[in-house]
């Protein structure tokens, strides 16, 4: 199968280029939870501040022990507009470490100046059932097409720097909106490609 051509594949931090700066109005992405994923915190803001247009947000899924480094990433790039949360439906996830059942899942907001529409009022809450049957990380996309839908206008851009299995890229391609992302796992990026062409 031919990859959608809005797909690239590899590290979004090296294929910056493929993106006009100030070009895209929402990005919208899932990072990897594990600690050294931490490290792509500092590529995501450079690449948020370089992309969005101004007024544009950025909203990611993160542990909750990765909040502080993230804040520390961001700052000075973005500005912190919120943090919303994804109240997990079904099985709640039991950090042992801690003796902690976690209920909910941080999604930071960074916007690029100041948002630039505050009439279009958001929920701080969304309720994403667990979606695995793709990708092991994989979100909701009902999740991902709220936001989209109230946060891009109808000729913006999303994009999605952490692709996985395409649940942004999907959403946003069902509300009309134009999207870009890159994945760095090439079978990833092909399950996204055939899950978009549906």
């Amino acid at each position: 199968a031919v990859l959608d051509q809005r797909i690239h594949v590899g590290d979004f931090r090296k294929l910056a280029d493929k993106v006009p700066d100030g070009s895209v109005n929402l990005i919208f992405t899932d990072p990897p939870y594990d600690r050294k994923a931490e490290e792509l915190f500092s590529g995501l803001a450079d690449f948020a501040s370089a992309k969005l247009a101004e007024g544009g947000s950025l909203i990611m899924y993160l542990g909750h022990l990765q909040l502080p480094s993230a804040f520390i990433a961001f700052s000075g790039k973005l500005r912190h507009w919120w943090t919303c949360a994804c109240i997990h439906g079904g099985g709640k996830a039991l950090m042992l470490e801690y003796g902690i059942r976690a209920g909910w899942k941080p999604m930071l907001w960074f916007v690029k100046g100041t948002r630039d529409d505050k009439t279009q009022i958001v929920f701080d809450t969304v309720t994403g059932d667990k979606a695995k049957e793709l990708h092991d990380w994989q979100q909701d996309e009902s999740d991902a097409a709220y936001y989209i839908e109230n946060l891009c206008p109808k000729s913006g851009i999303v994009c999605d720097p952490f692709m996985g299995s395409g649940t942004t890229a999907a959403a946003a391609q069902k509300l009309g909106r134009k999207w870009i992302g890159f994945e760095i796992d090439p079978e990833a990026a092909k399950t996204a490609s055939a899950r978009i062409s549906l």
